[in-house]
């Protein structure tokens, strides 16, 4: 199972709280992290991210179980 998009939520979670604060500062440096972790794991390419094999769940087909 990808527990991805908890990590991405938090983050963007932190930054909407700083928005809703009125701290500009601390909502540009969340979404900066926010942005960064996006091209890091989402946006990287299967030889460029090494937890992609790992996390990668094989294809399972029950059809051909008949």
């Amino acid at each position: 199972m990808d527990f991805r998009h908890f990590e991405l939520s938090d983050l963007l979670s932190e930054a909407l709280i700083a928005v809703e604060a009125g701290d500009r500062v601390r909502a540009e440096t969340a979404l900066r992290r926010a942005l960064r972790w996006v091209e890091a794991d989402w946006l990287a390419t299967p030889s460029d991210a090494p937890a992609a094999a790992a996390t990668a769940a094989p294809a399972h087909d029950d059809d051909d179980e008949d």
